[in-house]
């Protein structure tokens, strides 16, 4: 499979370069959302959007390079290029790129599951322990591309590559996760009140993007177990769609806003309906509702639990 490396790396590049542009656009979206948005978390997310869209438009422009230096002379010098990475500082620094740029996709990610779940820090010590060895071991198994001997299928590199990308599933999967179930049950909660599901929108959009990460992942991985270097192809697609995930929700999230704010109901994203009550004699029931802030913008209210009395003739 080696002679057919170079057309594939021209593949994987033309792939993530039609990503990139989608994610110019996004960038651009989110820029005019956040720029809008007055809320305390705005300066958190509109520095991890710059970030994370400075490193995948990095990425890009190093996997140009690499296409020139590759087909500098011929295209079976391009297949050796590509199957014999070590010690080439473009694709060690592509690869920096990408793992730089998924460890800034995690910790934003964890960071929305601290703070929609009442900035309860608890929930997040199994996700960031498992961030941490991943941002060591992806490091690790980078590094090992230095020596000039080293190929994709080099035991350090392999074996490092397999378990950090098996940490990062376990992190995206865990934080989505978190996040979803915590919408969810909000929402079976408030669905009480309203008489319909206030948060299944953002529920879906948590899942959506969350899949959109973990799925490249999952493939890569499989490809790279098999032992075939193919699997690496698609890190430059990979490092787009790390860009993708969060700045798909801040877009989502905000056009629904929007939506919300023409239509003029009472309900909106960012808080509940005001307390209702019923005064009719009979039994009463107690139950307590929780206030979710912006879920693209982490919220910026306090985070207390509100108690809603409903009385209802028996």
């Amino acid at each position: 499979m080696v002679e057919f490396l170079a057309q594939m790396y021209i593949t994987g590049i033309w792939l993530e370069a039609v990503l990139y542009g989608t994610n110019c656009v996004l960038f651009c979206i989110c820029l005019f959302i956040l720029l809008g948005h007055h809320g305390a978390s705005r300066k958190t997310l509109l520095f991890s959007s710059v970030v994370q869209f400075s490193l995948a438009t990095a990425h890009v422009i190093i996997s140009l390079l690499e296409l020139m230096a590759a087909f500098a002379t011929s295209a079976s010098a391009a297949d050796n290029y590509f199957a014999d990475p070590g010690g080439n500082e473009l694709y060690v620094g592509g690869f920096f790129v990408y793992v730089v740029n998924t460890f800034a996709q995690e910790l934003l990610l964890i960071w929305r599951l601290y703070v929609i779940w009442g900035r309860n820090f608890k929930i997040c010590i199994i996700p960031f322990i498992l961030w941490m060895l991943h941002c060591i071991i992806a490091s690790i198994a980078v590094s090992g591309f230095m020596p000039a001997t080293a190929t994709p299928l080099t035991r350090n590199v392999h074996s490092y590559g397999l378990a950090g990308w098996g940490l990062e599933t376990g992190v995206n999967f865990l934080a989505s996760g978190g996040i979803a179930y915590r919408l969810w049950h909000a929402g079976r909660r408030t669905a009480v009140l309203t008489g319909r599901p206030n948060y299944k929108a953002s529920f879906f959009i948590i899942i959506e993007c969350g899949a959109l990460i973990t799925t490249c992942t999952v493939i890569m991985f499989a490809l790279y177990a098999a032992n075939k270097p193919e699997g690496l192809v698609g890190v430059g697609a990979a490092t787009q769609i790390a860009t993708t995930s969060p700045l798909l929700i801040i877009a989502r999230v905000g056009f629904a806003m929007s939506k919300r704010k023409t239509v003029s109901t009472a309900a909106t994203f960012s808080t509940l309906p005001n307390p209702l009550q019923v005064n009719v004699n009979g039994a009463s029931y107690t139950y307590k509702d929780y206030p979710l802030d912006d879920v693209s913008a982490g919220g910026s209210g306090s985070r207390d639990t509100k108690e809603t009395k409903i009385e209802i003739a028996a």
